[in-house]
């Protein structure tokens, strides 16, 4: 499997695809349909970038969503529909690998010895064990973010995966700025529980 049913689908757009049931969708993973990739693309790429763009810059945040949805055409039972929706759980994988980048980025200034030669700097692209364990980290957080209500998941989705403000919130969810506050605060202590101190990275 390639990039090519991505890459002819153009930059993502919202909204291109009906919605298909996660439960299907993740079956058909697994069974190597590859429309089924191109249809989580259409659905939930938008929606990535978004969030990529806040944290990376536009080609870095390209680079990292191309790897998450290679990564769920060669891993789908990674993705597990039970514990949460595709479009969490790609936006847990998207950030971490994200955090990751920015953590490893380096000065990219070119230093240049005595001599005149330039000194090597070390690859910015996350190795075999870096990706192992970012996508490790996202089944973990997808697992605890599986323990909390449907609203309580909902509100940290939108708060630590899609950015959103508390006022955001509150307006899409129709419900008080302090309702949205008390719901966080609970969730994150439920998320702090199970996740320790990487939970403290991964919310940052």
């Amino acid at each position: 499997m390639t990039w090519t049913l991505m890459a002819k689908a153009g930059p993502p757009q919202a909204g291109q695809a009906e919605p298909c049931p996660d439960l299907v969708l993740a079956a058909r993973l697994r069974r190597r349909d590859e429309r089924a990739l191109a249809e989580a693309y259409d659905l939930h790429a938008a929606a990535m970038y978004g969030v990529l763009t806040r944290l990376l810059d536009a080609a870095s945040a390209q680079e990292v969503l191309q790897d998450v949805f290679v990564r769920l055409w060669e891993r789908p039972e990674a993705y597990d529909p039970d514990r949460a929706g595709l479009r969490a759980y790609l936006l847990v994988v998207a950030r971490s690998r994200a955090l990751d980048r920015l953590r490893a980025t380096k000065v990219t200034t070119p230093l240049h010895p005595e001599d005149g030669g330039e000194l090597s700097l070390p690859d910015e692209q996350p190795g075999p064990a870096q990706r192992s364990e970012a996508q490790a980290r996202a089944g973990r957080v997808q697992q605890a973010l599986g323990g909390l209500s449907a609203t309580h998941r909902e509100t940290v989705e939108r708060a630590y995966l899609r950015g959103e403000t508390r006022e955001e919130i509150a307006a899409g969810m129709g419900v008080p700025v302090g309702t949205v506050k008390s719901r966080l605060s609970h969730a994150l202590g439920h998320l702090r529980r199970l996740l320790g101190e990487e939970a403290r990275s991964w919310l940052d």
